[in-house]
């Protein structure tokens, strides 16, 4: 695993600085980077799909970026990628030790190592779960430790949208622990570190810095990610248009005003003000939810899905077209069976979705408005409960 060049990072900043402005109006502050150099572990929270580009911003040398490996499936765009940046492969869902071998190398070598310890985008406006463990791996590098934190950002780009609202995105380093320092502390002591600068609430943030996002968009295909109503306990009817989410059993209404919040203009008197609300409400109504009546009936079935067969740096190949179909004891995809208790799952943005198995990785690919998430957090809340793992982790 070669270190990236800082020759081509310092070509695509020279592009992305005035492209991520004009398009999000990002800035990367950095008189908060100045002085930083390799070798060095880079850590921030994870908003958006620019987020890499973001974050590359603000230094000065060319950095590895530790990626999903589904990025490593798309043929002749893929291994040029992978020719200039020399990104580090990992599998999501699942342990990788291929990982941590390149990103020692890397680090060896005197390269700088960046890395999203959540593994996963923002759903909902807070960061997603960060693994225990980075800290033990960071004291193990013996390099500084640099935390970055990305704001605005699920204002400007939420993982479901297809267009940015125009607002004000900013990057800064936020803490920097030397090499001395994480020597004298645990691992644990270093992952509350993480945790605290990294953890970055969205609507936390904005109610008190009230900045304002434009657009007419900023609920569109909202619902492939929420799929329960508060109102009526439907999990296949909710809908959107421009700003407005509703339901189309019940009638409640809100929409997404300027500074992301929800604002009630119809029916619907049990509604969340916030997207992270509505999330934490979806939850508690599967954790409620009696799986074990519906028998041999899908809780829940979508059709018109591609099925895939995948692997590490390799083209999916296409097994079949059909219907995706949850019971309570197993996925079934274009009628190939997977017992929850047998695979770990991930979304990878809001249309693809990953199933790890023993026989193997296979892939699921969803049009617009079908939400895949309610796939991985109820899969994994039945896979968790069947097998008696007490930790509420449902993917994110």
């Amino acid at each position: 695993m070669k270190k990236a060049s800082s020759s081509f990072f310092w070509f695509l900043r020279a592009i992305f600085r005035p492209v991520l402005y004009i398009l999000y109006r990002f800035k990367f502050e950095r008189n908060t980077s100045r002085g930083i150099k390799r070798p060095c572990l880079i850590l921030s929270n994870h908003q958006t799909v620019i987020d890499q580009f973001a974050v590359g911003l603000g230094f000065d040398f060319g950095i590895n970026y530790v990626a999903s490996d589904t990025i490593f499936r798309h043929g002749l765009l893929s291994k040029i990628m992978i020719r200039l940046s020399h990104p580090i492969p990992y599998s999501k869902g699942s342990s990788d030790f291929a990982a941590i071998r390149n990103m020692m190398t890397v680090i060896k070598s005197g390269g700088c190592v960046g890395m999203f310890p959540s593994g996963n985008r923002s759903f909902f406006g807070d960061e997603c779960r960060i693994v225990d463990g980075i800290g033990k791996l960071a004291k193990k590098f013996n390099v500084p430790l640099v935390l970055v934190q990305v704001r605005g950002g699920f204002n400007t780009l939420a993982r479901w949208s297809v267009r940015p609202n125009r607002g004000k995105m900013r990057a800064r380093v936020v803490k920097i622990v030397q090499p001395a320092e994480l020597a004298e502390m645990t691992g644990d002591e270093i992952d509350k570190i993480i945790h605290k600068e990294l953890s970055f609430n969205e609507f936390a943030h904005n109610r008190n810095a009230q900045v304002i996002f434009r657009g007419k968009r900023k609920a569109e295909y909202l619902e492939s990610v929420l799929f329960y109503c508060t109102e009526c306990n439907s999990m296949n009817s909710l809908c959107s248009e421009g700003n407005e989410f509703f339901c189309r059993d019940c009638g409640a209404r809100v929409r997404i005003n300027g500074a992301g919040f929800f604002e009630k203009t119809g029916k619907g008197w049990n509604i969340p003000g916030t997207i992270l609300e509505w999330s934490h409400r979806q939850i508690d109504y599967i954790k409620s939810l009696d799986f074990s009546s519906y028998e041999d009936q899908p809780v829940f079935s979508d059709g018109n899905i591609s099925f895939f067969r995948a692997e590490r740096a390799r083209s999916e190949e296409l097994l079949g077209t059909g219907t995706i179909e949850f019971y309570a004891s197993a996925l079934k995809i274009c009628g190939q069976e997977f017992p929850h208790t047998e695979i770990t799952t991930a979304v990878h943005g809001v249309r693809k979705m990953s199933i790890y198995s023993k026989d193997g990785t296979f892939a699921v690919m969803a049009p617009h408005r079908i939400n895949l998430v309610k796939y991985m957090i109820c899969s994994y809340h039945l896979r968790n409960k069947a097998l008696g793992i007490k930790e509420e982790f449902y993917g994110y």
